[in-house]
């Protein structure tokens, strides 16, 4: 059991994007003997769980008749774990070289945080700064809310989680992304791994809240690091009702009733804001169009 590690890998639609990230696994995987990738389709139509079986006879494939969503796809794929640790890798991610060993190495180290991150680049933007997540505040919604976040961003401000995504050493967090993350699976077992209330998005905050609430704070590990395509799975306007409907139940889930209703009337009122702003370009399906058209769909939260 011995830093043996079960990589987890979740797809929809993303067969060759799973692919190429497989065949990253494998090779980092290959200096920690003992260790296996194992992959949950959510249904797929595109044959991703047929391309992964062909390509990789020595991965194990799982299939899911619906789409569970990602916190219930990676439960199924830990509930058998007999390894050390869970990796968690999005499909539309490649890993560079060493990064899991590194990732390893540094848990190994300082073991007892439960859940250890690296840092990923985002391809489209070039930047690092959400290898280290945000948990909502009432601070940031009203910045949201108000139009003010995207200005102090543009002034060069940065939150505390962003700047230490950009920390060129192992540091204490409040808060890790799911993109790349690897987890303690004697830790993972304390908490119950992801609730599978969340379909997608916020579960992994949600999981850092209830580590935490053991006694354990994630640790960002720079050193081992991924580049993230990102959205590979959801359209720009699908993937913003997914999050404000997650992140509306991360509010009512952890935050008293009074605070978890203002919390969602501020992010209510940041995305009419920019419905708003975006009224001259006439584009009826885009990403904040979408958000206030179904935000009957997403304030009540899962």
């Amino acid at each position: 059991m011995t830093d043996t590690v079960r990589a987890i890998v979740v797809t929809f639609n993303t067969k060759d994007l799973a692919l190429d990230l497989v065949s990253d696994l494998r090779g980092e995987l290959a200096a920690l003997p003992g260790s296996q990738i194992v992959v949950v389709d959510n249904a797929s139509s595109d044959g991703t769980p047929e391309a992964i079986e062909a390509a990789f006879p020595d991965v194990e494939v799982r299939r899911s008749a619906t789409n569970r969503g990602f916190g219930a796809a990676v439960n199924l794929a830990a509930a058998d774990a007999s390894s050390r640790w869970l990796l968690l890798v999005n499909p539309d991610a490649r890993v560079d070289d060493g990064a899991v060993v590194r990732l390893v190495e540094a848990a190994t180290k300082e073991p007892g945080h439960g859940l250890y991150g690296g840092r990923f680049i985002d391809v489209a933007r070039g930047t690092n700064e959400d290898s280290v997540a945000v948990l909502p505040t009432l601070g940031n919604l009203l910045a949201f809310a108000t139009g003010v976040a995207p200005v102090l961003r543009r002034l060069g401000y940065r939150s505390p989680p962003r700047r230490k995504a950009n920390s060129d050493r192992v540091i204490e967090v409040e808060a890790l992304p799911g993109t790349f993350v690897l987890a303690e699976v004697d830790a993972w077992r304390t908490v119950g791994g992801f609730d599978e209330k969340y379909f997608m998005y916020s579960e992994d905050l949600d999981l850092c809240v209830r580590m935490a609430a053991t006694g354990r704070r994630p640790l960002y590990v720079p050193q081992a690091s991924i580049r993230h395509i990102g959205g590979a799975s959801s359209t720009s306007g699908a993937k913003e009702v997914l999050k404000n409907r997650s992140l509306v139940t991360f509010l009512s889930t952890h935050w008293p009733v009074r605070r978890a209703t203002a919390g969602r009337l501020l992010l209510v009122a940041g995305v009419g804001l920019r419905r708003v702003a975006r009224l001259p370009y006439r584009t009826p399906s885009g990403r904040w169009e979408t958000a206030w058209r179904e935000r009957d769909s997403w304030r009540g939260g899962w």
